[in-house]
């Protein structure tokens, strides 16, 4: 039988004096997230949560995530089955594959060229299961679309294996690779993939896959436990980086002068070392640690970033991560002439859209409300919209 570890039962027991302290800062100096975003004026519920949060952050072991925490995605399709966001979606919860699920189906004619898809990889290290606040995010993605675009758009999610269950690199490539395969052989040809934290991190490494072929045949063909399909696919159109984990083994060099109290990015290596284990970190940097990379020989044939196609990259002003998202747009853009539309929140955290501003929507109060002000004020949300209402054909 597994037992909790120490270091999470300190957390939880400890857990009331954090909820208690957080009530009080919020009523009389303001917590530090309140003071540096108005997304967190106007909502004890959202301070507590996030302090909650943070307060477990990196204090865990993989057998405490299996155990305590572990969640499949297809729980949230019935959970969230008669949510305002899901209410009326073509092929709500449809399996794709074993790992891959339809969000909505195109409401185009299944005969018509050129369909757009979006394909979603969610965050968590490599370690923890999509959340709620993740779910109901992409759902609220596909509503920031405005029409006629959102119309034309199919959107999937993969719920890919995690490394609380010991599956380590390259499985989650290996099922990334799957689902993108399936939504071509559907007959989908221009496919955004939409990543948060390490969500962002296998967009990433599926694009450089796909791009150049002869270097994922050297460096996967090792792992023969995968039956690789290294044929030429079309390239994603398109990437949507939301706060993406660019250097998971790596400790994060921190901003000076930047308060990062509440942030969620992840400010040890132990995640990404869980990723990597069983591989030597030189082995497999190329598609992971995408700041070793260099533009030339690493992304100057990925669509996305070399102007064929478009890249929306967004993180926040008071990440833990900040300093390497912020080398890898220079890798790509100043070292290289590649392009990224890059956006910072002023006072955000890691992954806003799918961590923050999603909080606002878990309900059905909240959803409508969404609706019904189009996103009004959310900063991701409308700036993923309005890139995926661009690009949609």
């Amino acid at each position: 039988m597994t037992l909790i570890s120490i270091i999470f039962l300190v957390q939880v027991l400890t857990l009331p004096f954090v909820i208690l302290r957080t009530v009080i800062q919020y009523y009389t100096t303001g917590t530090v997230l309140l003071r540096a975003h108005s997304e967190f004026a106007n909502s004890l519920y959202k301070n507590v949560h996030m302090a909650i949060e943070y307060h477990f952050i990196d204090h865990f072991t993989r057998d405490d995530v299996a155990v305590f925490m572990y969640q499949p995605a297809k729980m949230y399709f019935s959970k969230y089955r008669n949510h305002p966001f899901a209410k009326g979606l073509r092929g709500f919860g449809d399996r794709i594959n074993d790992r891959t699920y339809w969000v909505v189906k195109s409401n185009e004619p299944e005969h018509s060229k050129g369909k757009s898809a979006l394909l979603f990889f969610h965050g968590g290290g490599f370690c923890v299961n999509m959340f709620a606040t993740q779910f109901i995010g992409i759902l609220g993605t596909y509503h920031s679309v405005p029409e006629p675009q959102k119309s034309k758009l199919l959107v999937a999610l993969l719920d890919y294996s995690l490394t609380c269950h010991y599956a380590n690199y390259p499985t989650q490539i290996f099922q990334a690779m799957e689902a993108y395969r399936e939504l071509v052989r559907a007959g989908y040809t221009d496919i955004t993939l939409i990543g948060d934290s390490a969500g962002g991190n296998l967009a990433g490494a599926i694009s450089r896959f796909i791009a150049y072929p002869e270097e994922a045949m050297e460096q996967f063909s090792r792992y023969k436990e995968f039956n690789w399909d290294f044929s030429p696919v079309l390239q994603p159109a398109n990437i949507i980086w939301i706060s993406p984990w660019v250097e998971p083994y790596t400790k994060p060099k921190l901003i000076p002068g930047t308060n990062n109290w509440g942030d969620l990015g992840s400010s040890g290596g132990g995640l990404g070392t869980w990723y990597i284990e069983g591989s030597k970190e030189k082995d497999v940097e190329a598609f992971v640690n995408l700041n070793i990379t260099n533009y030339k020989q690493h992304w100057s044939k990925v669509d996305a970033v070399n102007g064929k196609g478009r890249s929306l990259y967004i993180y926040g002003e008071l990440e833990v991560l900040r300093h390497g998202m912020e080398v890898f747009v220079d890798l790509i853009t100043k070292e290289g002439n590649g392009k990224l539309e890059t956006y910072m929140e002023k006072g955000g955290i890691h992954d806003g859209l799918f961590y923050v501003e999603s909080l606002d929507h878990m309900n059905n109060w909240g959803g409508q409300k969404a609706l019904d002000s189009k996103f009004k004020g959310k900063y991701a949300h409308n700036l993923v919209g309005k890139f995926l209402g661009e690009v949609i054909g």
